[in-house]
């Protein structure tokens, strides 16, 4: 059985000595999300995933995705943070590149604080987490 999606996010971050970071960047600054550069309320954040199924228009597989419509997925994912939902403004493969998916959501004001804070994205009855750091 092949599942409609089956979201992941890429752990391909380095900062410094640290490897195997998620790929979530901070819109504010560019940078990627590291305890030294931890989440903020009230900012975008981008995540970057695999697995998150067929887009409209569709893209064949092995192909870069086009910039022009952006290839949007079907089944919208959720994406919640320490269990408050996070508005999601866009889900689709990054224009160029082959499978890669991205995922730009804004964190409210009332997103709690913490070192670990699970991050979780649920789509077509699958989920992923990765923990990150926020900071008030």
């Amino acid at each position: 059985t092949i599942q409609s999606a089956a979201p992941s996010v890429f752990r391909s971050g380095v900062a410094g000595p640290q490897t195997g970071l998620a790929t979530i960047y901070r819109a504010s600054n560019g940078q990627l999300a590291t305890p030294s550069n931890p989440l903020h309320p009230e900012e975008t954040i981008v995540i970057y995933a695999t697995g998150m199924g067929r887009t409209s228009p569709v893209v064949e597989a092995g192909v870069a995705a086009p910039a022009d419509p952006l290839a949007r997925v079907i089944i919208q994912p959720e994406v919640a943070l320490g269990g408050v939902a996070l508005p999601v403004l866009y889900a689709g493969l990054v224009p160029g590149l082959v499978g890669v998916y991205q995922v730009n959501a804004t964190l409210p004001a009332w997103v709690p604080a913490g070192m670990e804070v699970p991050l979780e994205i649920r789509q077509g009855g699958s989920s992923t987490t990765v923990a990150v750091r926020v900071v008030k």
